[in-house]
């Protein structure tokens, strides 16, 4: 069993700095559409709107964060029109190169139809929220490299350097969402009183058992994968079935595993 504190921790709204100088903000969740949710999501990535940027003398850097997406879901929002906007926001100058819209990233298009379909969810129905809700960068993966570009020529530019939180560990992750967002996530649950909790991967999982005082899933690759628990939390039993998050990058057996799930499911 893993234990929670939930002792209330101001945050300032403002957490970090993007490059080219947009401010990286706590996140909200995203509201379903309808009454009452269906379902209560929990471990989405707090993502960023992703630019390929040519830079003055030919160099290019093909996908670099330059912005909170937006928190209504991000396969609703016109990636050309965002980037525009984002353009308008920072006051674009020539002498910074180009930008162009690149490849939007496949995580939350992957949640809905290899997660929300497969249970036959409508996103609009679903409360989805974060664990910790800050855009975080992965030390030593293309994004870090991508931003460490930048940080060289903002010097050389007279731009802001970036300021942006590097990914914590998993235990830390955790250790962090619960003492820090205990009673902010459970204040959502209650809001949300959705009959079936969805985690999105182990810091996910971990997260919702200790904030149900439940003990932790194993994450194995066997048929036991993504089979539902009944959890009593306060007055109320939920539904929970825990998953990995489907934009994993793991190897190709929990890819597998996944989706023998949603096929499985989607019969």
């Amino acid at each position: 069993m893993i234990e929670v504190c939930t002792d209330e921790a101001w945050s300032p709204s403002v957490v970090g700095v993007y490059p080219f100088g947009r401010p990286a903000v706590r996140r909200a969740p995203r509201l379903p559409e309808t009454d009452r949710a269906d379902a209560f999501l929990l471990g989405l990535y707090p993502g960023a709107l992703r630019v390929r940027w040519h830079r003055p003398g030919g160099g290019q850097v093909a996908a670099l964060a330059v912005d909170d997406e937006p928190d209504t879901c991000p396969t609703t929002t016109d990636p050309a029109d965002r980037v525009a906007s984002w353009r308008g926001s920072v006051g674009w100058r020539p002498d910074w190169g180009t930008v162009e819209v690149t490849d939007p990233p496949d995580a939350a298009r992957l949640v809905v139809t290899e997660v929300l379909d497969p249970l036959g969810l409508d996103h609009r129905a679903v409360y989805e929220t974060h664990c910790v809700p800050t855009y975080f960068v992965k030390s030593g993966d293309r994004q870090a490299n991508a931003i460490a570009e930048y940080d060289r020529f903002a010097t050389a530019a007279g731009l802001p350097r970036s300021a942006l939180h590097r990914r914590p560990d998993r235990r830390e992750l955790v250790h962090r969402a619960l003492r820090h967002e205990g009673h902010e996530l459970l204040r959502q649950l209650k809001d949300a009183d959705a009959p079936l909790v969805i985690t999105l991967g182990r810091e996910a999982a971990d997260v919702f058992a200790g904030l149900a005082g439940t003990d932790r899933v194993p994450f194995r690759l066997t048929g036991s994968y993504g089979t539902p628990h009944h959890v009593p939390l306060g007055a109320r039993e939920l539904r929970w079935i825990p998953l990995i998050h489907p934009a994993t990058r793991r190897g190709v057996g929990w890819r597998n595993t996944h989706a023998r799930w949603a096929l499985e499911h989607s019969k």
